[in-house]
């Protein structure tokens, strides 16, 4: 088998979410002008399709963070190396297109490309096995993966069936004393809504310092929070060791901007953090993700991916490995508002407060080329 097609088509961003119109700590906050919505300063890219096709007529699907950025290094920098290849060679693929893009990736964009790529390959090759990728990366190792939801809308999730909930944060250093009062408001109104054996979480998305962090910990130990997450900037990891370190009423979590398995090795040899979480959309795909995940699992540490639940690719790395206790949901479309019609169907729903990745084979995606055509013919 030899791949003899490399496309990817920047897709424009679709719908809107409570992620980028309501008041989230976020790393603008401290700018006045930037703080009230994330959509102020954040760029709605889109997506990329990526779609690898064989001479086999197998074809593998994923969707790349990015648009056009990430369309354009794929196309122009990555096909190069892909073309005429054996689509199973994914480590030296991996590593080729990792090399090759050094001169100005390493982290970001050319990562995320990289990431979109790697999964088509792992698609094909599960569809090439007849097998859902998951039992190529070593089978089952749960029946099914717990799920936590993640926002603030805490009464709809409840409602739901959902115990487990990650709050985002609303406040941070720039709020002042009465931004902290209002956060503990409603991490313990939280507390009461999901009761005594409910778990609760916080996302604080690079927002906080060390010092805030600290105080908010101690402020929120009553209310027994599992973890904090990513309540620094990602290369702040001498302040995450330090959290680590002096914070014993929760765990640290962070690594959702953090980038391949050479970013990790450094949150994990300078004990930066007790839960590590890699968007494997984003940290190298599934060959790098599952790297991250056996060295963590050397470490004594469990991955809880970003978005896990949302990836196809992420669920099927989360079942077959041993120390991925979890997957996050995030219901990111805003009340009253339909969920835009997905572009790669197959991503399977949580039930009663757990989910599957598909049993089909690959990835468990099909394209809607009725969507596609319309989303192509529209930009």
């Amino acid at each position: 088998m030899r791949i003899t097609e490399v496309r990817a088509t920047p897709i424009p961003a679709r719908g809107s979410s409570w992620l980028l119109e309501s008041v989230i700590a976020n790393p603008m906050s401290i700018y006045p002008r930037y703080k009230a919505r994330r959509s102020s300063w954040f760029h709605p890219w889109g997506d990329a399709l990526v779609q690898v096709r064989t001479d086999e007529g197998i074809t593998g699907y994923s969707m790349s963070t990015g648009g056009p950025a990430a369309a354009l290094i794929i196309s122009e920098h990555l096909s190069r190396f892909l073309l005429g290849e054996d689509p199973f060679n994914v480590e030296m693929l991996w590593d080729q297109m990792f090399r090759a893009t050094l001169p100005y990736g390493r982290k970001g964009l050319p990562i995320m490309a990289i990431s979109a790529v790697d999964q088509a390959l792992w698609d094909i090759i599960g569809k090439a096995k007849g097998e859902p990728v998951y039992r190529l990366l070593g089978g089952k190792t749960k029946d099914r993966i717990p799920v936590y939801l993640t926002g603030n809308d805490v009464d709809l999730y409840v409602e739901r069936g959902y115990r487990r909930v990650k709050l985002a944060m609303p406040y941070g250093p720039a709020d002042g004393p009465e931004g902290m009062r209002l956060n503990e408001e409603l991490v313990a109104s939280t507390r009461d809504k999901v009761g005594p054996e409910g778990v609760i979480m916080l996302d604080c998305y690079m927002a906080w310092d060390v010092e805030y962090t600290i105080r908010m910990a101690d402020r929120l130990a009553p209310y027994r929070v599992k973890w904090i997450e990513e309540c620094l900037p990602p290369d702040d990891i001498d302040g995450y060791a330090e959290l680590n370190r002096k914070i014993t009423s929760t765990a640290i979590a962070t690594g959702e901007h953090e980038y391949t398995r050479f970013g990790f090795h450094e949150l994990i040899s300078r004990r930066a953090a007790a839960i590590l979480q890699p968007d494997v959309n984003w940290v190298g795909g599934i060959t790098e993700g599952r790297r991250i995940v056996a060295m963590a699992s050397a470490a004594g540490l469990p991955v809880i991916p970003h978005a896990g639940g949302l990836q196809s690719a992420a669920l099927h790395l989360m079942m077959a490995s041993v120390n991925c206790p979890m997957a996050e949901c995030v219901i990111v479309h805003r009340p009253g508002d339909q969920p835009a019609r997905p572009l790669l169907r197959g991503l399977p729903e949580p039930v009663d407060g757990y989910i599957v990745p598909s049993d089909k084979p690959g990835l468990g995606l099909e394209l809607d080329e009725e969507l596609l055509a319309e989303l192509t013919a529209a930009a």
